[in-house]
Order: structure tokens, then sequence, then C-alpha cells
């Protein structure tokens, strides 16, 4: 028999409303290509989803998200195609956060996006935006899921961003 300690059972609840919430709340995105010419070929996503803060070892706060971003490629030959951020918002519980700089790659291999960008809070702090995501083929034509984990790393704390997008 096993007996699991009350710190236990709370992480196991926690762990499972979280699986619940993201399982009921969808989130809605959408992506556009802005231009696409020979000059330019900026993309852009917009996304909706949550962020996550854990404050202590048993209290988890979650808020609406929404991000836009821009990329501009940079490498489009071979395994990994790489990309500059032109531009990030994220607006996370009414805070907007900016990023204008970064850089990033898809590794087609693997369905796999990676970026890091570097931006702002709206007092003028730092911030940083590390991010992963993996993209799977749907089987309704034409359909593209895109599955974003990310972490935002300001100066007070972390938070742990989920969203997923079809593409």
């Amino acid at each position: 028999m096993v007996t699991l300690s009350r710190k236990s059972k709370i992480t196991i609840a926690a762990i499972a409303a979280i699986a619940i919430v993201m399982g009921i709340t969808v989130p809605y995105v959408s992506a556009q290509t802005i231009a696409n010419n020979a000059a330019s070929n900026i993309r852009t996503l917009n996304a909706q989803g949550h962020i996550y803060q854990v404050i202590d070892s048993n209290t988890i706060k979650y808020y609406p998200a929404s991000l836009t971003m821009a990329l501009q490629p940079t490498t489009t030959k071979g395994a990994a195609k790489l990309f500059d951020v032109t531009s990030v918002t994220l607006v996370a519980n009414g805070v907007t956060y900016t990023f204008a700089s970064g850089n990033g790659g898809v590794l087609t291999g693997r369905h796999a996006v990676l970026l890091q960008a570097q931006g702002t809070d709206p007092n003028g702090r730092a911030v940083t935006l590390k991010f992963a995501g993996q993209y799977s083929y749907s089987w309704l034509k034409g359909h593209t899921v895109f599955n974003i984990g990310a972490k935002l790393l300001t100066t007070d704390t972390n938070y742990t961003l989920i969203l997923q997008a079809p593409i």
C-alpha cells in the first residue's frame, strides 16, 4: 500500500486542475502572411492562450494571454531554417511586453521551432522570451497545429506560457 503525504496530494491535485483547465480552454489562434514578395517574406502569428505563475508550492495563478509575433526568414535551405524576430507583443493579465530583437530556427526534421527574444515591460525593465514549439499536421486538409511552450523571464518572476495555434 502506498501512502501519499499531504504535499504530494496537493501537487497531484494542482497538476490535475491545470490539465483540466488546459483541456477545456482550447485557445484560438490564427496565422497569416503580411508580405510575400522577393524583398520581404515577413510572417506573423497571432495566438491566444494562458500564462501561468507559480506563487508558492501550493498556489498557481493563470491569466489569459495573447501573442503577436512577426518573423523574417534569413536562411531557408537545409534542415534548419533560421529567422530573425522583427517584433513580438505579449499581452498577459493586462500587461503588455514588447520584444524588438531576437532570433530562432525551425528544425524541419523534428517539426520544432526555437526562439529567443529580448524586450521590455511597460516600466522599461528588460525581459526575455524563451520559446519552444512543435508543429504537427492534422488529418484535416490544410491544417497544421502549432503547440507553443514558452518562458517569460522578468526581473520579478518567471512565467510559463502555453498556447496552441492552428497555422
